[in-house]
């Protein structure tokens, strides 16, 4: 089935290309221990039919490849053209034949009936109306097939000591969210959308990570610069403070003894 690729009715605010990638991969690295924890409760196993909307640079797909085996098969669908094609070298590069990459619009998608697993991470707080996804995105789980979510609760993250460059970027990320049609508090919510669309008996977990070290401490540094030309295009701040905060937070970032919470987590799954 294609797909029509057309600008989405929502702006991405966080930035992508190559530097996307390349926080992604450091996002993937962070999250990866609680994403496969989740996979494996849900149930993902050798055969199924899976596709992971808004896949980014493919780091969840890859993974989901590997559990299905050559037997299943993994679709991932986004809307950004140059990490789609860095994630078919990879897929190439680490043999995953069972893995395919589509360039596509997620509001425009729809396929009832299609998965045994349907699977999004950090997508719907993006979106105008992320029920309305959800919807078909359960809509597209056959029978026995199961779909899995997960998405932030940014009001839990926090940093010790304070800090003035991190209180920018939580506070900059959540109004340029906002400004562009998204909602930083999606996560808690995920449990009423799940209800409102009649999805029965929805599992739930919460997972937050924290670090004084590490790549996971990185992660509110990195993506203060990756929103920084949306801060400023939004008319938030002037590429000055903008720039300053950046300087703040790395400094507090390489400060040994420094403490960094990442976003609480909501992970949800059913099963149809």
């Amino acid at each position: 089935m294609s797909f029509p690729i057309i600008a989405p009715v929502h702006r991405y605010v966080i930035r992508g290309g190559q530097a996307g990638y390349e926080r992604l991969q450091f996002l993937a690295r962070a999250r990866r221990a609680d994403t496969m924890a989740l996979l494996a409760r849900a149930g993902v196993g050798a055969g199924m039919r899976c596709v992971d909307l808004g896949c980014g640079g493919g780091h969840v797909s890859f993974e989901l490849a590997r559990l299905v085996g050559p037997k299943g098969s993994v679709l991932g669908i986004d809307v950004d053209g140059v990490k789609l094609g860095l994630a078919r070298e990879v897929a190439g590069e680490q043999d995953l034949a069972n893995v395919e990459f589509r360039e596509a619009n997620v509001t425009d998608w729809e396929e009832p009936g299609a998965y045994d697993l349907v699977y999004c991470r950090f997508l719907l707080q993006h979106l105008r109306r992320p029920i309305d996804l959800l919807r078909r995105m359960w809509s597209a789980v056959r029978a026995g097939g199961v779909i899995v979510v997960e998405d932030s609760d940014f009001e839990a993250a926090f940093c010790e000591p304070s800090n003035r460059g991190y209180e920018f970027h939580q506070e900059m990320y959540q109004r340029v969210l906002e400004r562009n049609g998204g909602d930083p508090a999606t996560g808690r919510k995920l449990y009423g959308f799940f209800a409102e669309i009649g999805i029965p008996d929805p599992e739930l977990r919460i997972a937050q990570g924290a670090g004084a070290t590490g790549e996971s401490k990185q992660m509110p540094l990195l993506t203060l610069e990756a929103i920084a030309d949306s801060i400023v295009a939004a008319g938030l701040a002037s590429p000055d403070e903008v720039a300053a905060a950046i300087a703040d937070l790395a400094a507090f970032t390489a400060t040994e003894g420094t403490l960094l919470a990442e976003p609480r987590v909501f992970q949800l799954w059913a099963r149809r």
